[in-house]
């Protein structure tokens, strides 16, 4: 699979702009798309920085064609889901669009003040809970299969504290035989 259309809500520094775009296999074929309502430092010539509210996204936007994959990184439920429902009546998401939800792991310990702990077991901290509820719902109720790339708690230590994780997930189709 090679992405050429990649859309991401919420850019903050421009972090996973810059290694979606370093990804690309035909950078001069391809397009970074990132949407946030706070000012994005355009990463190269061809990442499109757009300053908006996300739920305002039209199809001039994104270049009037589905996106490959559509990243979730603004950690406000409502918002994203009326994006991906925005995006799914334009169009930009089809079944062979791949979502991507950051920050789906959980910690070790609380190292952020809003961090809780997960059904109260101090050994394992939400970081952020939003995307972790999406990942359920389009699996339970959207039709999605996930893959979560997650690290094992185990395996943090004070060279690597934590990792907030990454869920892809993609329309179920039937593999046929």
């Amino acid at each position: 699979m090679r992405m050429k259309r990649i859309l991401e809500i919420g850019g903050l520094s421009g972090y996973s702009a810059t290694n979606f775009i370093k990804a690309f296999a035909k950078p001069e074929e391809s397009v970074m798309y990132t949407v946030d309502i706070q000012p994005v430092h355009k990463i190269a010539p061809n990442h499109v920085v757009l300053r908006k509210d996300a739920r305002h996204i039209e199809l001039y936007d994104v270049g009037d064609s589905p996106l490959d994959l559509v990243f979730f990184d603004c950690h406000d439920y409502d918002v994203q889901m009326a994006v991906y429902d925005r995006l799914v009546a334009q169009g930009l998401i089809t079944d062979a669009t791949v979502l991507a939800l950051h920050d789906t792991n959980t910690h070790p310990a609380k190292f952020f003040s809003f961090g809780y702990a997960l059904n109260g077991n101090p050994g394992e901290w939400v970081h952020q809970d939003v995307e972790r509820i999406m990942v359920n719902k389009f699996v339970e109720s959207n039709g999605y299969h996930a893959f979560s790339l997650h690290t094992p708690l185990s395996s943090h230590d004070a060279e690597m504290p934590y990792r907030h994780g990454l869920t892809l997930l993609q329309k179920f189709k039937r593999l046929e035989t």
